[in-house]
């Protein structure tokens, strides 16, 4: 959708919109600026830190609505639009449980007629040997709990048959899916789903579990936008087709709002690995890039997914992809985190020291020595895994493989990052 066409709408539908999440970065990649949209600083993640209701300049008496990152994990969002009187934009609880449970989404999936990875289902009692699990002719696999929360601690690699009753007893009394380990690249898909049709987005190289960011095999640790031309002909046309068929089993649900689906290369197929029914980190990158070819950015599409009978006409943008990207450094291990880095730009120089940071958040026209950093922690007690920081940057940091390896301009960041962190230990 054209940016003054959608920001003309949202100007008439809302005085105030709450995003809520643990950092700002998300918001403040939705150019041009409005005055109707502020962050509050509220994570599923993390303990609520205090917050004051107050209303954006300009705000009136329209209504006052709030926008949370991830709305389906836990009652934070839910809690505080309530206690601040907010109206919450968010998707109904029962259809985005469906679409975020790792088994259950499985029928939502085959009702939009996509593929998936080979599974297994293995019950949570009264189970088999661990052996009667895995089919003949794989070779690795990957074991994946229902309630997979936010950071992948619900996804395991089985490197070997043998090692999977050792894995199965860890879970002990959770119902699992057992995956043949499909070993191309990961992608996310982001979209949008309004009353009457779904939108699609941007394509971006998903990073995950890449050792110098996270001790997590199956941990988030970014994503990097891609053209077209960065894949294969048919991958690039499939995989957002088949995020518009789930988006279409999604909206006849009932869902309404962003989410983003991941898929696996695999030869010309993309699979589909999961459903992610809420704002995912990525979508800070995609709105910078919609933001440059004048669309309305994802956060200002879902508002009106939300309130709206119908999308207005959306068109199709062919410019040319910016190669933004971001990669998450984790906790490598328990530790102490003292203070952390202020949000906004730093600048690497060669001799290793480290300026910064520049008030100006925005991803267009960093330098290729600039970041932009943003502390998804707060200072005291971190666990292995646990989000430090994100770090943007306007250049590939990775190659697009299936396990990438940090480029060495990233690496570069990431070990000063956890010098300045203290690295925890």
């Amino acid at each position: 959708m054209a940016a003054d066409q959608g920001l003309a709408l949202l100007d008439d539908l809302v005085g105030e919109v709450a995003f809520l999440d643990r950092s700002a970065f998300l918001p403040a990649s939705f150019r041009p600026a409005v005055n109707w949209l502020r962050h509050v600083p509220v994570s599923p993640l993390l303990t609520a830190r205090p917050t004051v209701a107050r209303q954006s300049p300009g705000a009136g008496t329209r209504p006052r609505m709030a926008v949370a990152f991830a709305p389906e994990h836990g009652d934070h969002a839910r809690v505080w639009a309530r206690q601040h009187r907010h109206q919450l934009l968010a998707a109904p609880a029962g259809i985005t449980e469906r679409a975020a449970d790792k088994i259950d989404s499985l029928a939502l999936l085959a009702e939009a007629g996509v593929a998936v990875p080979d599974h297994v289902l293995i019950p949570a009692t009264g189970r088999r040997p661990a052996a009667a699990y895995w089919p003949t002719g794989w070779e690795q696999a990957v074991l994946q709990r229902r309630e997979n929360n936010l950071i992948g601690r619900g996804t395991v690699l089985v490197p070997v048959p043998g090692l999977l009753a050792e894995a199965l007893d860890r879970w002990e009394g959770h119902e699992l899916k057992l995956s043949r380990l499909v070993p191309g690249p990961s992608l996310t898909v982001s979209a949008c789903v309004g009353a009457d049709r779904t939108v699609v987005s941007a394509v971006s190289h998903q990073l995950v579990g890449l050792p110098d960011l996270t001790p997590g095999w199956g941990t988030h640790c970014g994503n990097q936008l891609l053209s077209p031309s960065d894949l294969p002909a048919p991958l690039y046309t499939r995989a957002r087709e088949a995020t518009r068929q789930v988006g279409e089993v999604l909206r006849r649900h009932g869902f309404r709002g962003v989410f983003g689906l991941d898929l696996l290369i695999n030869g010309e197929q993309p699979l589909v690995v999961e459903i992610n029914p809420r704002f995912q980190t990525v979508l800070s990158l995609v709105q910078a890039a919609e933001a440059a070819v004048g669309l309305l950015p994802s956060l200002g599409l879902h508002i009106l997914a939300c309130l709206l009978p119908a999308l207005p006409p959306v068109h199709r943008s062919a410019h040319p992809v910016p190669p933004l990207s971001q990669i998450i450094v984790h906790a490598p291990r328990y530790g102490h985190v003292g203070t952390l880095p202020h949000p906004g730009r730093y600048r690497l120089f060669e001799d290793g020291t480290l300026d910064g940071p520049s008030p100006d958040t925005t991803l267009s026209g960093l330098a290729a020595d600039t970041v932009l950093l943003w502390p998804h922690a707060d200072p005291g007690p971190v666990h292995a895994g646990d989000e430090l920081v994100l770090v943007q940057a306007r250049e590939r940091l990775c190659p697009l493989t299936a396990r990438p390896a940090l480029g060495p301009r990233a690496h570069a960041w990431t070990k000063h990052i956890r010098t300045l962190l203290g690295d925890p230990a």
